[in-house]
């Protein structure tokens, strides 16, 4: 009868914890979800320079009419930038927007517009 009990709070534990890690991580990714623009950096000419964080993860980084796709995800203060070809780009989350360091190290902040 104790060992039922016991095994029963156990499941009970690992429910509401599993529950718990699920919501703060998807909650966590939620708000960032949105349409960013460059605001300073040699990206930043006549031509829009935008980032769409989309919910599945996915995003589309547009410089004029070109597009590359890549996933992204979230650590902490972080964000990482996966493109297709295997490479990083990582960034860190600053008030209305993200820093990204760019590969030949220049840093280009986009702020949150949608």
């Amino acid at each position: 009868m104790f060992k039922i009990l016991r095994d029963m709070k156990n499941i009970l534990i690992i429910f509401i914890l599993s529950t718990l890690i699920f919501s703060f991580a998807c909650d966590n990714k939620q708000k960032y979800i949105g349409l960013y623009r460059a605001e300073g950096g040699s990206l930043q000419r006549e031509d829009e320079n935008t980032i769409e964080l989309i919910e599945n993860g996915q995003g589309i980084w547009r410089i004029a009419n070109d597009e590359v796709s890549f996933s992204w995800g979230i650590n902490g203060k972080e964000i990482r930038l996966h493109t297709k070809t295997g490479g990083i780009i990582k960034g860190i989350i600053k008030n209305n927007g993200m820093e990204i360091m760019l590969p030949n190290s220049e840093t280009v902040f986009f702020t949150k517009i949608k």
